[in-house]
């Protein structure tokens, strides 16, 4: 698969209808303001929930959004991408599909995350979109801390 593409949510929530352009112009001005992300300040004042930002951001990018919720996943499958990068990146591995792999990230767009994670796995990397919230609940979940990142707290 090829790299990720930049995107702009605002722009993709405003073209399928899910936040107006008054939305869009108040977080832009609160993120000059704060630096904060917009997806976050879009689900804190309910505009949206994280579930419609990671469905269309998928949509937008061609590539699956998945429901952590519903996926069985395999212990040493996600531990191919070691604990400390996977809270970093905000990403999960998957599945393995042929030479590579299914990759969840909250943000797919990140592209040095995505370069990092195809170094350190070592292999090709299909992408799918992941809600942030229960990806880190899977990461701690599914490392049940383990004790690579227990020295360093």
């Amino acid at each position: 698969m090829a790299r990720p593409e930049k995107i702009r949510l605002g722009e993709i929530l405003v073209g399928q209808k899910i936040i107006s352009e008054e939305q869009l112009k108040l977080a832009l001005e609160e993120q000059k303001r704060t630096g904060r992300k917009l997806g976050r300040f879009f689900v804190e004042q309910g505009y949206v929930t994280e579930e419609q930002i990671s469905e269309a951001i998928a949509k937008q990018l061609n590539i699956p959004f998945i429901n952590l919720k519903y996926y069985n996943l395999k212990p040493e499958i996600v531990r191919l991408l070691p604990e400390t990068q996977a809270r970093r990146f905000r990403a999960i591995v998957m599945e393995q599909k042929g030479q590579g792999v299914l990759v969840g990230m909250a943000d797919p767009t990140d592209l040095f995350a995505y370069d990092e994670i195809a170094r350190i796995v070592k292999r090709d990397i299909n992408l799918a979109v992941v809600n942030e919230t229960l990806l880190l609940a899977t990461i701690d979940r599914m490392y049940r801390r383990t004790e690579e990142i227990s020295d360093r707290a």
